[in-house]
């Protein structure tokens, strides 16, 4: 959780159409920055499937799902015991499925840095570093080129997203209080829809 400190940085606007809504389109106005410094839209991907985490760098629940069980936190930060990195879950819950399968995409969207700002692309390549995701596996760590916080963005954290190959948002589980179960849904609609 973010924590109430966070509250007051939640007045801005975000980009129209945020945030993506379970049934439509991914929206493709916003502009990112990936760890290795390259400039994308996400429509890039359009052709895979994609599993969009929306991450607050001080977020114990991203931390965790980040792999911080196994690589440790990132600049200390607390982790939340007993949940384990997303790319352990992935085949777990999918059916064999494996996160770094070629026709998958996995992106972290950071939307709050350590200090709840607005993130830059440095804090992409030291999340990245940190965590070991690489574009070369398909794994991007994406800064938004325009600051996206507000509540809306804060209601995404901790949070995934499932997105098909016609950038349709198919599941959502984001939030503490998801509409699509993380285990139940989301990861074994990711297996069906790979396959």
């Amino acid at each position: 959780m973010l924590g109430a400190a966070l509250l007051p940085a939640l007045a801005g606007p975000a980009c129209a159409g945020w945030p993506p809504q379970k049934g439509q389109l991914f929206p493709d106005e916003g502009t990112y920055v990936d760890q290795d410094g390259n400039r994308m839209k996400l429509s890039r991907f359009k052709g895979k499937v994609l599993l969009v985490e929306y991450v607050g760098m001080n977020c114990p629940a991203c931390q965790a799902f980040s792999g911080a069980q196994a690589r440790g936190a990132y600049r200390g930060n607390p982790v939340q015991r007993g949940l384990q990195s997303i790319e352990s879950y992935f085949p777990r819950y999918t059916g064999g499925l494996r996160l770094d399968d070629p026709r998958i995409v996995f992106i972290q969207i950071l939307l709050y840095d350590m200090q709840l700002k607005a993130p830059r692309p440095a804090d992409a390549c030291q999340w990245a570093g940190h965590f070991d995701l690489r574009t070369a596996r398909q794994e991007y760590v994406l800064v938004p080129e325009r600051d996206m916080r507000s509540q809306a963005s804060y209601n995404l954290i901790p949070g995934f997203q499932l997105v098909d190959r016609s950038f349709r948002v198919r599941s959502d589980s984001t939030g503490h209080y998801p509409r699509d179960d993380l285990y139940r849904t989301l990861l074994p609609m990711a297996g069906q829809i790979v396959k």
